[in-house]
């Protein structure tokens, strides 16, 4: 377990397979949550990076093709979910969405980020759950293979009261 008070960092890596479907990965937090000492971990900053899933220098473009991604960093599963998943939704803890454009020549590529994906808080995320999920949607018009969305988020770990960890945790599931 990390020493109260200092950061460290979570790392997990979800792989979308083909566009149209949606994925999920568990990344377990039960290493650095202690319930019986009223520890939570408290999330500051998070990185997210997508890339092709032989080639991760160039990115998941490929020539003449469409790419729409979108991700959600949740405290319970919601695989199934992501067509209705808002930030509003108590399990959300952060998200992100990206449209690409390539033309068939490589020349020309626009891109868009529909959620800015700034995952910076001044006080932190304080999550008190067992679990958070990774969970990634490419909708039918990616025409891109297989990518990967990798995330980093540096944590620190804070006690809470009983009655405060207890609420925290009810607050995130839905």
């Amino acid at each position: 377990m990390a020493k109260a008070g200092s950061t460290f960092f979570i790392r997990s890596r979800l792989t979308m397979a083909q566009a149209g479907t949606e994925n999920e990965v568990e990344i377990p937090l039960g290493a650095f949550l202690n319930p019986l000492a009223d520890q939570a971990l408290v999330i500051h900053n998070i990185e997210v990076q997508i890339a092709d899933t032989n080639e991760p220098e160039k990115g998941p473009y490929t020539a003449d093709s469409v790419f729409n991604f979108g991700w959600n960093l949740c405290t319970s599963s919601q695989l199934g979910n992501f067509d209705t998943l808002y930030l509003d939704d108590n399990s959300v803890v952060a998200s992100g969405r990206l449209s690409t454009f390539l033309d068939p020549d490589d020349a020309f590529f626009e891109t868009t980020v529909k959620d800015m994906m700034p995952q910076s808080w001044t006080a932190g995320y304080t999550v008190a759950s067992e679990s958070l999920y990774l969970l990634g949607h490419a909708d039918g018009s990616s025409a891109n293979g297989s990518y990967e969305l990798s995330i980093v988020m540096e944590c620190s770990q804070i006690k809470l009261g009983k009655l405060e960890a207890i609420n925290l945790a009810l607050s995130q599931t839905q």
